[in-house]
């Protein structure tokens, strides 16, 4: 389990690494909300892992942060005034109901589920926009959508992974290797499109 551990979170700090070499490919905004993505990811774990216990508020806290981040990606990503309305729509609810949840505390343990399901609504957006365009005829030379294939793959996953984490059903020990795999194909998904893509 440690050698998962180690590859898992290294490779969040490879893919901040091999963004930032490429940050003068894509001069454009979502790469920007990506590459402060990525920091936030690796500013978390490097931070988490002096925090033993109880770090469920500061997990909370990430949650904020990595949701809006995800939404500017897609915004700046879409093209369709229609599909950016629904994501602003989708952008306001899920912040109410984060913040909401310092009130009703009870709703915290359903905020890191909530948002994988909203941000899975982001990814499919796009690439249902992607399917509708000509650059679907070019897509595996195209960064967002290794990105986005990363993305849906550990949001999917995360979804119940948390669901059932915050309800009790099990130790989040037990079953941490099967995060710390999505976590590792979600920036291996990353690295690739980084390295292969034309801009």
């Amino acid at each position: 389990m440690e050698s998962i551990n180690i590859a898992g979170r290294s490779l969040q700090y490879i893919s901040l690494f091999v963004a930032l070499l490429y940050i003068k490919k894509y001069k454009s905004k979502f790469y920007t909300y990506f590459v402060l993505y990525l920091f936030c990811a690796c500013l978390t774990d490097f931070v988490s892992s002096f925090i033993k216990d109880n770090n469920f508020w500061f997990i909370n806290l990430y949650t904020f942060f990595e949701f809006n981040l995800v939404a500017l990606i897609y915004y700046n990503l879409i093209k369709s005034t229609k599909t950016l309305k629904l994501i602003i729509k989708l952008v306001i609810v899920f912040n109410l109901i984060y913040f909401l949840s310092f009130i009703v505390v009870e709703l915290q343990k359903y905020t890191t589920s909530l948002e994988g399901v909203v941000n899975s609504v982001f990814i499919i957006l796009f690439f249902k926009e992607l399917l509708n365009s000509n650059k679907i005829l070019n897509y595996k030379k195209l960064f967002p959508f290794w990105m986005s294939v990363g993305f849906l793959i550990f949001y999917l996953v995360t979804i119940p992974f948390f669901t059932l984490l915050f309800s009790g059903f099990f130790n989040s020990r037990t079953m941490f290797p099967i995060l710390l795999a999505v976590i590792a194909i979600l920036h291996l998904s990353i690295i690739y499109g980084l390295i292969t893509c034309k801009k």
